[in-house]
């Protein structure tokens, strides 16, 4: 992690808006949710899709300039048990594919005001981006994957608290 670029971001960056962009909520392979005791498994994650910079001039002439970024959140339940085989070879996704029984996709976009006048670093921009942007999104990204959960009669997976883990901080 550059640690550096970061807090340039950080410093020069001021939250101004979350809002959901698009969903996409689907049940899968014949699934029927109101079936009870089904074993599930649930896998969640969420990454930066996309940033870009957005200028807006207001009527004095003043101009104001904002970072956007696009995070995909993504929870999907997966039909239960998983065998052993399977569970060793997780990568193959044509195997996975016939498992999954439901899957919620959301883009939030997340808008940063720039507080500097000077451009922010690539390196800043995509470390921002890449850590922080998700850390802001993740409790509107909560709420939303467990009110659809209950509204597509799926159980409400608790999502648990979004973490920067050693191994993202050494990226």
């Amino acid at each position: 992690m550059n640690k550096v670029a970061l807090q340039k971001a950080i410093d020069n960056l001021s939250i101004q808006m979350v809002y959901l962009h698009s969903t996409e909520a689907k049940i899968y392979n014949g699934f029927d949710p109101l079936i009870p005791n089904q074993e599930l498994i649930g896998q969640h994650n969420i990454f930066t899709k996309s940033f870009y910079i957005k200028e807006l001039q207001e009527e004095t002439g003043v101009k104001h300039k904002f970072l956007v970024y696009q995070t995909e959140a993504r929870m999907r339940y997966l039909k239960g048990p998983i065998s052993e085989e399977l569970k060793e070879c997780l990568e193959n996704e044509e195997q996975l594919d016939k498992l999954i029984t439901a899957e919620i996709v959301a883009i939030f976009v997340s808008e940063y005001a720039i507080k500097c006048d000077e451009e922010l670093l690539q390196d800043a921009i995509l470390e921002f981006g890449r850590i922080n942007a998700p850390h802001q999104v993740w409790p509107y990204w909560r709420e939303y994957c467990h009110s659809t959960c209950a509204r597509m009669s799926l159980p409400v997976s608790i999502i648990p608290m979004f973490v920067i883990n050693k191994t993202t901080e050494d990226i």
